[in-house]
């Protein structure tokens, strides 16, 4: 009787012993639990932190660009366009007070008149194409890549290879626009900050509706730490991608040039 009563105490007490350390191990599973909770609750705070410190820097950013633009075109209107008009002016009141005989001073001030309309038209045609390049509506796309690779390649002494493939000539027309300022603003930083001598553009559609823009360069490449950075344009160039729900990344070590890869829908989504 003794036996058995000391085998129940001793069951008892295992029982006992086993129920509290399941106690034990649900509350520590259940502090586990918070402290995960409340590392990822901080961690995704400044990731929106983050976030909104970026789209305020970018909004600065698009304002400071917006009105340095708005002051080059009136700088432009005043410099240029004004004294085209001046000229024109003073040489067609000329022609009008002019008196028989005076042939020889009429043509000059015709002349003149033409020299200065055709600078006003050179500058409409510039102020035009920096607000949208024309050639995008009148040959597509892929026409104006190879002359915007072109030109930037003449400007800057700095040979640039465009490589397209099986570009859709359909494409959406803020598809279109957006990749012709990335590849804009692509060029801008190696003519910028890359130290480079040659360039690459490539663009190619693939089977799944997918447009895949790659720009590259040989300079000196960027350390994996200035990659996040919102600097040399990266910022601008990440949100026109994230704006049309596409993605991009820098492949980049220094000495080793840098890569940019950006991968659009070639349909906007309804």
């Amino acid at each position: 009787m003794a036996a058995r009563l000391d085998l129940a105490e001793r069951l008892t007490h295992a029982l006992w012993r086993q129920e509290h350390w399941q106690l034990d191990e649900l509350a520590l599973s259940l502090l586990l639990l918070v402290l995960v909770l409340a590392g990822f609750a901080v961690w995704r705070g400044r990731q929106v932190a983050l976030l909104l410190a970026q789209n305020r820097a970018l909004t600065q950013r698009l304002l400071r660009a917006q009105e340095e633009e708005r002051c080059a075109l009136a700088r432009e209107l005043h410099d240029e366009v004004g004294q085209d008009c001046t000229a024109i002016r003073a040489a067609a009141s000329y022609i009008l007070r002019a008196r028989d005989g005076d042939q020889a001073n009429v043509q000059a001030c015709a002349a003149s008149i033409a020299r200065s309309a055709e600078a006003l038209h050179a500058m409409v045609r510039s102020m035009l194409r920096r607000l949208r390049p024309p050639v995008l509506d009148s040959l597509g796309l892929e026409a104006a890549l190879q002359a915007l690779c072109d030109s930037w390649a003449q400007q800057h002494g700095i040979a640039c290879r465009f490589a397209p493939q099986a570009i859709p000539a359909d494409l959406d027309d803020s598809i279109a626009t957006a990749i012709y300022r990335l590849v804009q603003e692509g060029l801008t930083n190696v003519a910028r900050h890359a130290g480079a001598d040659q360039a690459t553009v490539e663009l190619r559609a693939d089977a799944h509706g997918l447009l895949h823009l790659a720009i590259e360069d040989n300079g000196r490449g960027l350390r994996q730490d200035m990659q996040q950075e919102s600097g040399f344009g990266m910022l601008g160039m990440r949100e026109r991608v994230a704006g049309l729900r596409g993605h991009i990344r820098w492949i980049s070590a220094l000495g080793n040039g840098l890569r940019i890869e950006v991968a659009l829908a070639a349909r906007c989504a309804a």
